[in-house]
């Protein structure tokens, strides 16, 4: 009986469970394994010789192991009896929504509150960048940044995925992505061990990244925004970004927001300097990050309603 609900119901099912709890306390989420095993990993295969060519090898491994191993538990797990319980209780660990919701709003009650250095310290939990330097506008910013991304990535890919694949495919989507969290960055020790996990990253958002831009615009419209200026924004900022997806929901956001995101970055002390993105307001306020929030759970129903579609699609193509 379960399997004849169907997987857009599961889709719709499991993210009506994550907009209820998040991620609780505690909880066994199988990201929490996946960093574990990815950390072991790391340390079994990043201490050898560090050559260009070997390092990426046995970043190749790496990434083969963790992808294949969630997509492989995900399709073992949905072999045993309430398969249709169970691939919900998977998707519902794959979607961030609420969690990223619930981190964006800490740190505008604590600006609210004048808090500035609690409002840093939550920021933390959504960005990589250092935060101690950053004033009120700046925080706003960054989460502003962070919010408009991490729909792209915690939200509209795993659901995407979802639809496609069902479960096993938006474990091993989180596997990716929790590998570029992990590895991806450009210090000595992660520049090859992490090429491959940052490149499946890359070919695992770009489609859903391309989606985000209409979808934000619809949601710009429905929330009362500038809906065209997140479109025209979106088109002509969208690759102004190192990665070549971060920049696609940014610039969407930024344009129905009026503000401009982007420029100088630290990381680990080092500064870089991104080029800006859109054309509004520097001084991103608190406003503008509750806004945010609004339009990110606007966005999210969308993108919830094109992988129903998608996933009934794909059911029906399989039938057929």
């Amino acid at each position: 009986m379960e399997r004849k609900r169907g997987r857009a119901a599961r889709i719709c099912a499991a993210f009506a469970l994550d907009a209820l709890l998040g991620d609780p306390e505690g909880y066994p989420h199988p990201v929490r394994v996946m960093g574990a095993c990815i950390a072991r990993l790391e340390a079994l295969l990043g201490q050898r010789n560090a050559d260009d060519r070997g390092a990426r090898l046995r970043g190749c491994l790496l990434a083969a192991l963790v992808a294949g191993g969630s997509w492989a538990a995900g399709r073992a797990l949905l072999a045993l009896p309430c398969s249709g319980t169970i691939e919900t209780l998977l998707l519902y660990t794959a979607f961030a929504w609420k969690d990223l919701e619930r981190s964006a709003l800490r740190v505008a009650n604590e600006l609210e509150n004048g808090d500035l250095e609690a409002a840093r310290s939550h920021l933390r939990a959504l960005v990589g960048r250092d935060t101690e330097e950053l004033d009120r506008a700046a925080v706003c910013r960054a989460v502003v940044e962070s919010v408009a991304e991490n729909y792209c990535d915690g939200v509209l890919a795993p659901l995407l995925w979802a639809a496609a694949g069902g479960a096993p495919a938006a474990l091993a989507f989180k596997a990716v992505s929790t590998m570029d969290s992990m590895l991806g960055h450009r210090d000595e020790r992660h520049l090859h061990l992490g090429w491959c996990p940052a490149r499946l990253d890359d070919l695992a958002v770009f489609l859903p990244a391309r989606a985000s831009i209409p979808l934000i615009c619809a949601a710009a419209f429905l929330r009362g925004l500038d809906g065209a200026e997140a479109w025209r924004t979106g088109l002509r900022d969208r690759l102004r970004h190192s990665s070549p997806n971060s920049a696609h929901p940014e610039a969407a956001f930024a344009g129905a927001l009026g503000i401009e995101l982007g420029g100088p970055v630290k990381y680990r002390g080092v500064t870089y300097d991104y080029p800006t993105i859109g054309d509004g307001a520097v001084e991103a306020t608190t406003a503008h990050l509750r806004e945010a929030v609004k339009l990110l759970r606007a966005a999210s129903l969308l993108g919830m309603a094109l992988a129903m579609v998608l996933a009934r699609a794909v059911e029906a193509g399989r039938a057929t």
